[in-house]
Order: C-alpha cells, then sequence, then structure tokens
C-alpha cells in the first residue's frame, strides 16, 4: 500500500464534493479556515459553481467524479479534502479514472458516504487513505483539539501510531478478547453493505475490520450485520474494530435494548478479538483511521496500534 506524501503548510488542498452540496457561505467558510490553517486551496468545480440537486446531490455523478479526478491529476494538489458525506457517492464509482488515482497517489480524507471513495482507492489504487473529518461537517464549526490533532498525526505518521481515544474518555471496551494483526480497513456500515454484490464491495480477508454508524435503528443494523455475514464479508476478517453508532437507537421496539447491547449480542460469539469504543466516526471529536495501514489490536493492553 502506498502511503501518500505528507502535507506541509503552504501547500495546495483540493476540496471536493462527492456527495451532498452545500452553501455559497460553507465554502467560504472552508476555504477560509484551511487558508488560515496555512493551505493553499482548490476548489472544484461542482463547489464553485453550487452545483445543487434538490439539496442532496452537488451536480451530477460524472461531474462529481471529473472534479475528484481532476484534483488526482493536478500536480499542485497535495491533499484532497472532501467538503461533506450524505448521500450519492455511488453515482461517481463508475466515472473516476483508478490509473490516474494510482498514478498520482494523495492524501484523501473523508468518512460516512465517502466510505466507497475509501474503499475503492483501497482495493484499485493500492493507496492509504483517511477515514477522518471533512471540512464543512467537522473543521468548519467545532474543529477540536482532539480531532485536530488526530487528524495530523494520521496524516504524518512515520513507523508506528497508537489510537487513543479522548483524554478524559472511556478506553476501549473488549467484547472478545485476544490479539490480531491485518490491514485496517471498513468505515460505515450501512455504506458497506449496500456496496455488496457491485464491483466495489470491499474485500476483507485478512483484515482489521472497522464499523460505525449514524441513525440506523437497532433492528436495521441487525439486518445490515446479517447481511454482511451471508455475503461471507467476515470470512478472514482477523479482528473487529467498533466505532461511534451515533443516534442508533430502538425507541420504536424496545428503548431498554440499546445498540451497545446489539452489538455485544451480535459478536460475542466471533473467534476473533472485538473491541467497541473506538471513537471515529459520526461523534465528536472524532478519531482519523489511516486505512490500508498495518493494524495489531490487543484486547489485553486494550491497544490498537497502526504500522506503516
Amino acid at each position: 500500500m502506498i502511503f501518500p506524501e505528507r502535507l506541509q503548510l503552504g501547500d495546495t488542498v483540493g476540496l471536493v464534493a462527492p456527495s451532498f452540496p452545500i452553501k455559497e457561505e460553507e465554502l467560504t467558510d472552508c476555504v477560509r479556515l484551511l487558508e488560515e490553517m496555512g493551505y493553499r486551496v482548490k476548489v472544484g468545480r461542482q463547489l464553485t459553481t453550487l452545483a445543487n440537486f434538490h439539496n442532496y446531490l452537488a451536480g451530477e455523478g460524472k461531474d462529481r467524479a471529473a472534479d475528484i479526478n481532476k484534483m488526482f491529476a493536478d500536480p499542485e494538489v497535495k491533499a484532497i479534502f472532501c467538503v461533506r458525506g450524505g448521500y450519492g457517492s455511488s453515482h461517481v464509482m463508475d466515472y473516476l479514472d483508478y490509473d490516474v488515482i494510482r498514478a498520482n497517489p494523495k492524501i484523501f480524507v473523508g468518512y460516512s458516504d465517502i466510505t466507497n471513495l475509501l474503499s475503492a482507492f483501497q482495493m484499485y489504487c493500492g493507496m492509504v487513505v483517511f477515514h477522518g473529518p471533512m471540512v464543512c461537517s467537522n473543521m468548519r464549526r467545532d474543529f477540536d483539539p482532539y480531532t485536530r490533532e488526530s487528524l495530523f498525526a494520521a496524516l504524518n505518521m512515520e513507523g508506528e501510531l497508537e489510537f487513543r481515544n479522548p483524554p478524559g474518555e472511556d478506553g476501549f471496551a473488549v467484547i472478545c478478547p485476544g490479539q490480531a494483526e491485518g490491514v485496517l480497513s471498513g468505515g460505515n456500515l450501512s455504506l458497506l453493505c449496500r456496496a455488496i454484490g457491485t464491483p466495489y464491495q470491499l474485500k476483507t480477508e485478512g483484515t482489521i475490520l472497522f464499523l460505525e454508524d449514524i441513525e440506523e435503528p437497532v433492528p436495521v443494523l441487525d439486518m445490515y450485520l446479517t447481511q454482511m455475514r451471508q455475503a461471507g464479508m467476515f470470512d478472514g476478517v482477523r479482528g473487529i474494530l467498533l466505532g461511534d453508532f451515533t443516534d442508533c437507537t430502538n425507541d420504536r421496539y424496545d428503548g431498554s435494548y440499546k445498540v451497545g447491547d446489539l452489538l455485544r449480542d451480535w459478536f460475542k460469539n466471533f473467534e476473533i478479538p472485538v473491541m467497541s469504543h473506538i471513537r471515529s466516526g459520526h461523534d465528536k471529536p472524532m478519531g482519523t483511521l489511516p486505512l490500508g495501514v498495518g493494524c495489531r489490536m490487543d484486547t489485553e493492553s486494550r491497544r490498537v496500534v497502526f504500522t506503516r
């Protein structure tokens, strides 16, 4: 796997919208924020034209893909940050130029609906990508110290990097004991399930698999996990890390059976190590995960370490 060149002050960051659109004032804030952090900024055409299809797509899929392709092809752009997730990244997948992306590996940061791209860039381009904060969703209003430090620690990691939860918070919880090593992969549970049966279904054998989600009812999460199992996506997985499952409730059926109960019941009989409360996902603060690097997990010491 290719670890992209690190981002230096004065470098150019490309902003793209693979999914949802944003408003003009939000774009202005995003550009100003990155410039104040010491970077130059290039903005994709779908953002500069404020392309907006009924408030849930930043234009046609081929046009959103063209912005991404252009950012990878541009020698001035050193990193590509997604402004936000939402819906619709699946539309761009068939229009991405994987040859160009593979030939120009760069920092690429996003999560949620961006899981489609993170998986594809890992599989088809052999590139380390970053499950991390997005400029409009996470940085614009509340780029807290933990989220900022975790992002840049991952972008600039050299030999090893230990993932830690925010100071003062509980550590990782153990569902199944053990130790494991593998390539870190994964992302948003619902997105991974929607890719099943497509060319973009994540290859999970030999991986440490990370999962997170937001605003999905407990019974729906149960069905997603069942779909993954029936599709063979847990076969050959060496360990599982469970992140934030923000606002995933069971209020319609049995409010006493919460998402944590479901996850413990679902994974308790796995014969591989499983840990939960990995603070990455849709909650704040958010830790960054470098997908595609090596990962060691140890439930006895409750440590997660990334290796290049």
